[in-house]
Order: structure tokens, then C-alpha cells, then sequence
């Protein structure tokens, strides 16, 4: 990795949006697992995989937030990935029949996809420089100077 993008990810970002990022996931995740429905069949293995690394990109997703690192968000939209394909295998590898509890979970999946992008859009802003106003010019100091600069010349 070279030192710019180093640099980069190591970037701090501001505190609200560490917060607001991680309750996000923090509902999003609640939410969409309340939307699945009950199921009797087993999970397959690479659901089970799939899984762990989320619950893995999660821990580093909060400990980057909670550091206020920019690495963080970075690794949040991958968990949001992952989130996503966890959404889709679901249906697909017939462990939770299709049904409309599928929109709702992938609208969560999806929405911190997007969440995570703008977080790094905004975290990625540099504000202008405040301009500073020059002082004021005192007048009658500046012609006594101006005068003192004649009789010495």
C-alpha cells in the first residue's frame, strides 16, 4: 500500500458521523433480521461463511468508527456487501422461502450501501480555509509613519 493511501485511510472523521454510521447498522441489522421469517431447513456452508466474515467485518467496522478512522467506513461498505450477498443467498439457497420480508432486508442491506458511500463522500470534504481579514489600517498612524520616514530621508 503506498503512503498516500495509507495516509488516506487513516483519516479522521468526524464523530457524528462515526455515531450516526453505527447506529445505523445497528438498526439495520436488528431490522432485517426481525423481517426473516422461521425456518426449519439449515443454513447451508457458505451462508455459514458468509456470515461470519460479516459479523467479522462488523467488529472492524466498529472498532474503525469508534477509532474515528476512515478505514472504518471503508470497511463498512464492505460489510454492506456482504450484507447484500447474505440477502440475496438467502432466498436463492432456499434456507428462508421467497417472500416480501426480502424487499425489507435488502432495502436495509442496500440502504447501508448507500449510507456508507455518502459517509465516505462527506468524510472526504476539505473545507475551505477561513480567509482572514487583514487589520484594520489605522490611518493617522500610518501618515505619522510615513512622516517620520520623510524627515529621517
Amino acid at each position: 500500500m503506498d503512503r498516500d493511501t495509507r495516509v488516506w485511510l487513516q483519516g479522521r472523521i468526524d464523530g457524528r458521523l462515526a455515531a450516526g454510521i453505527g447506529i445505523a447498522w445497528l438498526v439495520a441489522y436488528q431490522l432485517a433480521g426481525a423481517l426473516e421469517p422461521v425456518t426449519h431447513k439449515p443454513e447451508p456452508w457458505y451462508g455459514v461463511v458468509l456470515n461470519l466474515a460479516f459479523v467479522g467485518l462488523l467488529a472492524v467496522t466498529a472498532t474503525g468508527l469508534a477509532m474515528q478512522r476512515r478505514w472504518g467506513l471503508v470497511v463498512s461498505l464492505a460489510a454492506a456487501g456482504f450484507f447484500t450477498a447474505l440477502s440475496v443467498a438467502c432466498p436463492v439457497s432456499g434456507h428462508h422461502p421467497f417472500g416480501a420480508w426480502w424487499f425489507g432486508q435488502m432495502a436495509c442491506a442496500l440502504g447501508m450501501a448507500g449510507a456508507s458511500l455518502v459517509a465516505l463522500s462527506w468524510s472526504t470534504r476539505v473545507e475551505p480555509p477561513a480567509e482572514v481579514e487583514p487589520a484594520p489600517v489605522d490611518t493617522e498612524s500610518a501618515r505619522l509613519s510615513a512622516g517620520d520616514a520623510a524627515s529621517r530621508g
